[in-house]
């Protein structure tokens, strides 16, 4: 009986050549953006699975909750923060691990220069995050200082084929600290996919004094929990833990009023991390987004269900011609649950051959996909939860496809069907198959705006003001350095006598690069005020130097900008190693953003100007007011600022050029190596940090371009094998209608028309959707482009589909109207 239902389903499958045709390729097409989408998937959410116990693995994050923003959140601590807790939690922390990421240091292997970014962690390290040891040992590598384990990658990089245990490396970081290591290990992630970074760690150098809350927060602080601890009890612990175990380091606190009220620890587990970042710790941050996910998970789902629906479609409509295949199996004694069997059997057979189709594609295709989504993808061919994954997926494609055409073919009525002259085919059928389209088209409707929306955004995104001038500036890094910061005013000097070069600034931030540089937030207050909300506020403070506007062009709303003949420098800050000479300081002077001086009360920014502002017991007078810009990163809105003239204590240096940036970067790099000598030089443009800021949404565009063509081109596949049963089943219609004198325009709108309206009403049902959805979707952007936008382009989106509609079917309709109609009556 098996073989007589293959053997029926193969010839079948070959008698309708081009609807089989259109079923396999569309299922095929639908399985592999499934497939696709599910290794994305997949991919993202294994991030930090891979270790022991990780749903026990916590991160220590510092919450402040004192000023106009009520959750400020870093994830980093003060080195003394973990041996505090592990005294206060004896019973509940099995480990913990501070690590502290030197971003960028500079590596020296003999004349070779590398700039590469390293971590020094505790001992513990090793038992809460296993790597796999290829070289050397481990445990040996943080038995002490000066020893360095490497990772696969860099060992390879830096000694190629080479043994690298034993070699030694030289490695400046910081504010310029030399030290010699020896590689003592090689080791390998079991998964990249971790926000640790880990591209080479050392030993973490002990310093277990001073209070456990400091201004100097620098290491990330994981804990691991025990099997029996309860991280719920151990969260309503941490505020009695800040307040009987710490310092509150000089935090202004009201009377009654507790540390645990403005300061607090924040456990994050290590899984939850990637999708909810805090802060940001260092240069390159992973982040992912829950929200993306879902939407290309709806998106996979989308596609699959809409090449289904041609399953549905093109079977119940070729229903008419099996009915008589049906009504002779059941006069000769075939049952209801056989016939089901049957049909159902078809549908699996079919969906595998477009299964084997679809891996075929996904082979040729993920090169490509994991381009343009900055991933390595595999296919798990030897895993069990791959081989799941497929049977689940063909029993969901086969039955879902075949289920309700095996439900309609196997009802039929023997003596209907076997009658001559009688339609077999019911009004819900049709009716099911119109609403069927309706729902190919609305989803795919739907992901064409959603896709020209989100183009939309990213253009006006890449050609918003960010409150400076982005073009053509140039950022050194690195000058901040011990050994390389007496000679700044030098350098600054020196490049300001090349001719592309009209502009010098120093600071301690650079911009969209936030983590890079030193933080800082210092408490202000307006002088004389009694307004309660304007006390203990922290506000962000940048060091600046003479030319730091000019250079970005800030435009001057109030007062004046810093000037070297009419404003002091104000020493560098202690934090750096040396007391502040506060000898011979008349008058400390700050510029303000125009957010900072509306959250000081300031009714404009003319009355700001003159005004006094105290930090500690300094009196600040404000000289100037400059434009909100969105410095820190253009995905913030702009926040209070205050610009100090510190230029002592900047760690970059920003050129405003003109010319080619290659040859700008070549003379400058000669510069620095002519008045610096051998430091590595470290250079970064601002156009392209702004670019890469939404460089992940532009990939996440790019896919969710490919995967609307492809709902798309599945749809019309249907739509196309509709026009061609239709128009074959009116053929003779269409013979009669010509010998009565209508043309062939006629007869082509006529039947065009029949299929184009499923099409206008999936325009209706898909723009408010559309729309509600990008809307909630825009919500990531701190500046969006006009909502009212969303109009045209739900029309633009309503007429592509419309054109391709109307393409799809009037090729078809066309070359059957165009036929003699002898051809058609003949027989009649």
């Amino acid at each position: 009986m098996l073989k007589n239902y293959f053997i029926t389903a193969i010839n079948i499958l070959i008698k309708n050549k081009l609807y089989s045709a259109i079923n396999i390729i569309g299922l095929a097409v639908g399985l592999a953006a499934c497939i696709l989408i599910t290794l994305y998937v997949r991919d993202e959410l294994s991030f930090d699975k891979q270790w022991e116990k990780a749903d026990r693995i916590y991160r220590v994050n510092n919450k402040v909750k004192i000023g106009p923003n009520p959750a400020n959140i870093m994830p980093l601590t003060s080195m003394q923060a973990l041996s505090s807790l592990k005294k206060f939690f004896p019973k509940d922390i099995e480990f913990g691990t501070r690590i502290q990421p030197i971003q960028d240091a500079e590596i020296h292997i003999g004349d070779v220069n590398y700039s590469d970014s390293i971590s020094l962690v505790d001992k513990d390290f090793i038992k809460m995050f296993r790597v796999e040891e290829i070289k050397g040992n481990l445990e040996s590598t943080l038995m002490g200082p000066g020893n360095i384990a490497l990772s696969e990658e860099l060992a390879k990089k830096y000694f190629g084929d080479k043994d690298p245990i034993g070699e030694m490396i030289t490695i400046i970081q910081g504010r310029g600290n030399k030290e010699q290591f020896q590689v003592t290990a090689v080791y390998r992630l079991a998964s990249p996919n971790t926000v640790l970074s880990l591209p080479a760690f050392s030993l973490l150098k002990d310093t277990n004094t001073g209070p456990v809350i400091g201004l100097v927060l620098q290491v990330e602080t994981y804990i691991r929990l025990y099997d029996t601890a309860d991280i719920d009890e151990l969260n309503k612990r941490l505020p009695d833990f800040f307040d009987q175990a710490m310092s509150s380091s000089g935090i202004p606190l009201s009377p009654g009023q507790k540390l645990s009220d403005v300061r607090s620890y924040l456990l994050q587990k290590i899984t939850d991390i990637y999708f909810n970042p805090v802060g940001q710790a260092g240069r390159q941050v992973k982040a992912g987004n829950r929200t993306v996910i879902t939407v290309f998970i709806i998106i996979s789902l989308l596609v699959l269900i809409i090449a289904c629906i041609n399953f549905i479609i093109l079977t119940t409509a070729k229903a008419a011609q099996r009915a008589r295949e049906v009504a002779m199996r059941k006069v000769v004694g075939a049952r209801f649950k056989q016939l089901i069997f049957q049909f159902l059997g078809e549908s699996l057979l079919v969906t595998f051959i477009a299964f084997i189709l679809a891996l075929l594609l996904v082979q040729l295709t993920l090169p490509v996909f994991e381009s343009v989504m900055n991933k390595d993808l595999t296919i798990p061919y030897l895993l069990p939860i791959g081989y799941l994954f497929v049977i689940l997926l063909l029993l969901f494609v086969g039955l879902t496809g075949g289920f309700y055409p095996g439900i309609v073919l196997s009802r039929f009525s023997p003596t209907r069907a076997l009658k001559a002259n009688q339609s077999t085919e019911a009004y819900g059928s049709i009716m099911l198959r119109k609403i069927l389209v309706i729902f190919q088209f609305t989803a795919s409707i739907v992901l064409i705006i959603a896709t020209l929306v989100a183009y939309c955004q990213l253009l006006y995104t890449g050609k918003h003001n960010p409150g400076y001038n982005p073009e053509n500036l140039l950022v050194v890094e690195n000058i901040g350095r011990q050994d390389i910061s007496p000679y700044k005013n030098t350098l600054q000097q020196e490049l300001l006598k090349l001719p592309e070069i009209s502009n010098v600034a120093l600071s301690n931030l650079q911009p969209e690069m936030v983590g890079m540089g030193m933080q800082m937030k210092l408490v202000f207050q307006r002088k004389g005020s009694n307004n309660p909300s304007d006390q203990g506020i922290p506000y962000n403070c940048m060091l600046v130097d003479y030319n730091f506007f000019k250079t970005y062009e800030m435009p001057l709303l109030s007062g004046r900008y810093f000037n070297q003949d009419l404003d002091q420098k104000e020493p560098p800050l202690p934090i750096f190693g040396r007391a502040p000479d506060t000898a011979g300081i008349k008058e400390r002077r700050i510029v303000l953003n125009r957010a900072a001086a509306r959250q000081f009360g300031f009714g404009s920014a003319e009355e700001a100007v003159g005004e006094i502002l105290l930090v500690g017991n300094q009196e600040l007078s404000i000289i100037g007011v400059v434009e909100d810009s969105q410095f820190r990163s253009i995905r913030m809105e702009p926040e209070p600022e205050i610009y100090r003239l510190i230029p002592d204590t900047t760690m970059f240096m920003t050129v405003r050029y003109k010319g080619e940036y290659k040859t700008v970067v070549n003379k400058v790099e000669q510069v620095w190596h002519k008045v610096v000598g051998s430091a590595f030089f470290r250079d970064s443009n601002v156009e392209q940090n702004l670019v890469s800021t939404f460089a992940r949404e532009k990939q996440e565009n790019k896919a969710l371009i490919a995967f609307a063509m492809l709902s798309v081109f599945i749809a019309c596949m249907g739509l196309f094998g509709m026009a061609s049963f239709t128009t074959d089943r009116r053929i003779k219609e269409i013979g009669m209608r010509k010998v009565l004198g209508a043309k062939v325009i006629n007869i082509v709108n006529l039947l065009t028309w029949q299929f184009l309206k499923p099409v206008i009403i999936a325009n209706v049902i898909a723009w408010p959707v559309a729309i509600y959805a990008m809307q909630n979707w825009l919500q990531r952007f701190p500046y969006r482009f006009d909502s009212l936008l969303m109009i045209p382009v739900c029309l633009v989106s309503g007429l592509i589909a419309l054109i391709i509609a109307w393409f799809t079917v009037a090729g078809n309709t066309t070359r059957v109207a165009k036929t003699n109609p002898i051809h058609a009556l003949r027989y009649e």
